[in-house]
């Protein structure tokens, strides 16, 4: 039986490339897509996903012709990780930014900063921070090694 993956992320252009390099190097995985915080949130409560990409900085609701995508919440993939840390969803996090810089009206913070606080802070279920680039491959190889590891 496939294991479940699910990609959130509201970028066209990264979340194919993410697919395409989970799809080519790693075999066994289902993968789910969705592209805001509130269609994440239905597919991780109704769905038992072994790994859950999540991008940092996300829309709050789906973007189309009509709707700009509300909200932007600019810790969208902590506020998730916080959501399924409350109701004891138990499935593998790796956060996935191109952002290096965090900052909302309250909250500013580094790339660095925010892997630490989220590596402490969801030790048991976080299992990877990556950097993501459209210019450099290390995030390729941090991905691809992250996702391997998970035993479920």
């Amino acid at each position: 039986m496939n294991r479940k993956l699910l990609v959130v992320e509201d970028n066209e252009y990264k979340r194919k490339r993410i697919i395409e390099l989970i799809a080519s190097n790693l075999v066994g995985w289902d993968i789910d897509e969705c592209y805001s915080f509130n269609s994440a949130w239905q597919l991780i409560s109704k769905n038992n996903y072994s790994v859950i990409l999540l991008d940092m900085s996300l829309p709050t609701f789906d973007k189309t012709e009509s709707e700009p995508g509300g909200a932007f919440r600019v810790f969208g993939g902590k506020e998730l990780a916080r959501k399924m840390s409350k109701r004891k969803i138990t499935s593998k996090i790796i956060f996935v930014t191109q952002y290096k810089n965090f900052s909302d009206n309250t909250n500013s913070c580094s790339f660095d900063s925010l892997k630490s606080e989220l590596l402490e802070e969801y030790y048991e279920s976080c299992v990877g921070f990556i950097l993501y680039s459209n210019t450099k491959s290390e995030w390729r190889d941090d991905l691809v090694t992250a996702i391997s590891e998970v035993k479920q």
